[in-house]
């Protein structure tokens, strides 16, 4: 699509950690993020749109509600390829043009969907369109469907989607329950009271950057340190230095298309109780029963076998250590404290290396020792700063046009198999609450913006989805949980593994270890335990 003609508005520079996100998308890294949920409809009278113009027709009225609060939604990048882009205001958007309708036939059929968007990057040269988009997946098995909010990393993070879908929900709430309430009136005609798809930009500033919130600038050793192991050392010398780790069957490469494959996992509200109480049991976090379950996973899989039948079962496991990512959100680390409803992408990374996971492991230790070193990351004024001064060492990163390009894709030649880790698991939490039954707030002290309507639209489970990032880790576990249910998208690149399959098998694993570790009766589970148990349940 060309530019708009007409010069937009500049709001401000995109500044180091927004620029990240950009600069991955231009390097053919890591495209974008889908965060949404699965809607029931619960009006025995209303039947879904089949198809889009009935589709707008709903959400104009909350989508031009949500444009007008949150200025994000309005942009896009001018001179995202120089070494200043800036953001620019569009004067209006056209709805029409971002809303996407499909249908599947089973909810867990939406891999395919994700597949579609995670492989469209948006277009940064298509100044008519802003870097956003809604996908309506109709369900036709239960007559649900799946509400995507797909956005680039630039303009938001996990928590501000996830924010941003409980308003929209929220609002197609309080839009049919005032349709409910006038359907009677014979003079509104609905020719009348359509809503125009042409939405006006607000005027309103950006939310600042984190850089423009507190002070990101790192200690000169830091500096010293980076700048010898990133831009100094040759790679091979880099690499030498590096603890080895596993990350995937096959190196990173960036002379292939970066392909996202996705597999889901969907835990019904009593599997996902079962892990809530076994964490508060074990004085732990679900954050981290996961981390343990996906380690435990990925030796069984790729780094594990058994020999033997029965009682004379042999497992081995080899040496090989992983190496683990945790997204950290920085809103409520910093002073004052960010609002999870403001649209930006305030976000930082924990590395956990050289875990091992041997045949006596204890599935309890390793979650404990990992919840530990969280802890420290995040709660400690040392281990804050630390990520801070991670996301200001970007304002180091060469100044020239492509600089920040080349850099990341020199990734791939500096970090073992190309890859940062063999795991990232991003959990964005629980939301998308509502009323356990379909009356209103019968609360008459609060204001009618916080009132919650009748629900038609009903929440069912979470989505939330990334790209894989070419030089991050061989695997990305997104998690998120709605209405008492734990969702978990796990997305990788394609040339990462041999086949599909692998990472399907994968899931597979995560899902029975994690809910073997958490059966309420058991104290004790060894890695051993878990080889042995995938095996026997194969013969069976």
């Amino acid at each position: 699509m060309p530019s708009s003609s007409v010069p937009l508005e500049p709001v401000r520079e995109v500044h180091n950690l927004e620029r990240y996100s950009l600069a991955r998308a231009n390097a053919g890294i890591y495209y974008n993020v889908v965060v949404g949920t699965r809607l029931q409809l619960q009006s025995a009278t209303t039947q879904l749109p089949k198809d889009k113009t009935q589709w707008l027709e709903i959400l104009t009225g909350p989508l031009s509600w949500l444009i007008q609060r949150h200025p994000a939604l309005s942009v896009v990048v001018g001179d995202h390829l120089s070494a200043k882009p800036t953001f620019l205001r569009l004067p209006a958007i056209d709805l029409s043009r971002l809303v996407r309708v499909t249908t599947i036939q089973r909810h867990n059929e939406i891999r395919q969907v994700l597949e579609d968007e995670h492989t469209t990057p948006f277009d940064f040269l298509n100044h008519e369109i802003p870097l956003w988009r809604i996908v309506l997946v109709h369900i036709t098995d239960d007559d649900s469907f799946y509400l995507l909010y797909n956005f680039q990393h630039v303009i938001g993070d996990g928590r501000s989607a996830m924010s941003l879908t409980e308003q929209l929900v929220q609002q197609l709430n309080i839009q049919a329950a005032a349709a409910a309430v006038t359907a009677a009136t014979a003079s509104t005609s609905a020719e009348n009271t359509r809503l125009p798809t042409v939405v006006t930009a607000p005027n309103d500033p950006l939310p600042p950057a984190i850089e423009m919130r507190v002070n990101c600038q790192p200690p000169l050793p830091m500096l010293l340190k980076e700048a010898a192991l990133g831009l100094l050392l040759p790679a091979f010398v880099k690499k030498s230095l590096e603890s080895k780790y596993w990350a995937g069957e096959f190196d990173a490469n960036l002379n292939v298309p970066n392909e996202t494959q996705v597999e889901g996992c969907f835990f019904t509200q009593e599997e996902t109780l079962q892990i809530i109480q076994t964490s508060k049991i074990r004085q732990t976090t679900v954050h981290s029963i996961l981390f343990t379950a996906a380690n435990f996973a990925i030796k069984s899989i790729f780094l594990s076998q058994v020999e033997g039948e029965g009682e004379n079962m042999k497992p081995t496991t080899t040496k090989d250590k992983l190496s683990f990512a945790t997204p950290v959100s920085l809103r409520a680390l910093i002073s004052p404290t960010i609002d999870p409803s403001d649209q930006g992408s305030y976000t930082s990374e924990l590395i956990t290396k050289d875990i091992q996971i041997l045949l006596e492991s204890e599935f309890w230790n390793v979650t404990q020792t990992y919840r530990n070193q969280v802890v420290k990351g995040t709660t400690t004024e040392k281990g804050v700063r630390h990520m801070l001064e991670h996301a200001g060492l970007l304002e180091y990163l060469p100044k020239r046009p492509g600089g920040w390009e080349d850099f990341l894709q020199s990734q791939v030649a500096q970090e073992p198999h190309g890859r940062l880790a063999t795991l990232k698991l991003s959990n964005i939490g629980k939301s998308w609450d509502q009323p356990s039954s379909s009356s209103s707030s019968t609360s008459s002290s609060s204001s009618s913006s916080e009132q919650q309507p009748v629900v038609t639209f009903k929440v069912q489970d979470a989505i939330f989805s990334q790209s894989a990032s070419v030089t991050s880790s061989a695997f990305t576990l997104n998690a998120a949980t709605a209405n008492g249910a734990l969702s978990i998208i796990t997305t990788w690149q394609k040339a990462t593994f041999s086949s599909r399959e692998r990472g399907e098998l994968f899931m597979k694993e995560f899902k029975r270890i994690l809910l073997q570790a958490t059966e309420p009766k058991r104290q004790v589970y060894l890695f051993r335990e878990a080889v042995i148990s995938r095996h026997t349940t194969v013969s069976q």
